[in-house]
């Protein structure tokens, strides 16, 4: 019996991943590492740790000590939170979804990026929010998810995940469960290791649409 519902948020509650890889893309060049869009699509999902240690390890290069830090906090500064929108009719959707299910929500972001947008776009419809700050290890590893599903006090036959990045899927894919993903920075193909796929939020919101009773 299906019970919760856990919910990636960068490229599935909101349309941000574009801005972050954009500040990604600055903060990089101050320390002489160009990269693109793409570079952080594909890593999407990590915590912001395990991104710079992927970029730096792409480029054939190993951060200084202050490095991380200096990344972190700039990347941060320059994030242009005002610009991301929740994708449309997804709000509704899962407040509608809040009466009939628990919801999770399970980030690679910052706490304070994943606050702000539930403040702003989705207040008081996820009993659990777990970060890429309150774990070692993110995506790919399933620990984000087994967390959620301690939580959230059930089984991982009675939930299933909503991601976009291959990072994602692996995640929970590797803790046992039903996972499905949206096309929303990367194409299908790149998402085929999840259990369905759909092209858009528009396919996406009328799958959601099936778990609502009329």
């Amino acid at each position: 019996m299906l019970r919760a519902i856990i919910f990636d948020v960068d490229g599935v509650l909101v349309d941000s991943m574009r801005f972050h890889a954009d500040a990604w893309a600055n903060v990089f060049s101050k320390v002489g590492i160009p990269i693109t869009r793409d570079d952080i699509y594909a890593l999407e999902g990590s915590n912001e740790r395990a991104i710079i240690k992927a970029i730096y390890q792409k480029a054939g290069k190993e951060p200084e000590p202050w490095h991380l830090e200096y990344l972190v906090n700039t990347k941060r500064e320059i994030f242009e939170f005002d610009q991301i929108k929740p994708f449309k009719s997804i709000p509704d959707c899962v407040k509608k979804l809040k009466r009939y299910f628990k919801l999770a929500a399970v980030s690679g972001s910052s706490r304070s990026v994943v606050e702000k947008v539930m403040n702003k776009f989705f207040l008081g419809c996820f009993g659990v929010i777990i970060t890429g700050e309150d774990l070692e290890r993110g995506k790919p590893d399933p620990t984000p998810f087994l967390k959620a599903l301690a939580k959230l006090d059930i089984t991982k036959n009675e939930c299933f995940v909503i991601e976009n990045s291959p990072m994602g899927i692996t995640a929970a894919k590797r803790a046992g469960i039903y996972c499905v993903a949206v096309a929303s920075t990367l194409e299908p193909d790149k998402l085929q290791h999840a259990d369905l796929v759909f092209r858009d939020h528009t396919a996406l919101f009328d799958f959601l649409k099936n778990f609502i009773p009329k």
